[in-house]
């Protein structure tokens, strides 16, 4: 019987794990509940090089900010506008004002993570006032971002030209 011989994790492989790790590992430090969004934030920003890291890093910091600002305008508006009460109300029209705002500005790759973010804020349950969720939902992402950053720039950081054609490492 042959022996079936699996391929090792490659280097991008154990950086996400290692990002998941230390962001699970700060909110553990700091006292912070449930750090599901600076993991998905730290999963999303892991790429093959650290410049390529960087860019996704910078549209999705952007895209964070944009998300939260107009899910907490969302949060605002859904108590005075009787239109604003349905969740499928407030998700189809926040989406389409997100993810234009992101053209608009010329970040259409952060179109994904504003969109997250925005109905993390609007259809997240939570029982602190509208203003705090939006922050703690940003403030979230922005450490998964970071963390993804400095261990991408830490640890055997690959350059584009170091880079292997076709290579998702």
């Amino acid at each position: 019987m042959d022996k079936i011989k699996l391929p090792k994790p490659g280097l991008r492989n154990k950086k996400t794990a290692l990002s998941v790790f230390f962001c699970i590992l700060l909110f553990e430090l700091i006292g912070r509940p449930n750090p599901l969004f600076a993991c998905s934030a730290a999963i999303i920003c892991m790429k093959e090089t650290v410049h390529y890291s960087y860019k996704i890093g910078v549209d999705r910091l952007i895209g964070t900010l944009l998300g939260g600002i107009v899910g907490l305008g969302f949060l605002l508006l859904k108590n005075n506008l009787a239109l604003l009460t349905t969740q499928s109300v407030i998700g189809g029209l926040g989406i389409l004002i997100v993810i234009y705002l992101c053209n608009l500005f010329n970040k259409s790759d952060a179109s994904v993570i504003s969109s997250i973010v925005f109905l993390a804020i609007v259809i997240g349950v939570s029982e602190k006032p509208p203003f705090l969720y939006a922050l703690d939902r940003m403030m979230d992402t922005f450490i998964g971002i970071i963390i993804a950053l400095l261990v991408n720039i830490g640890i055997y950081p690959m350059k584009e030209e170091d880079k292997p054609s076709g290579s998702d490492t």
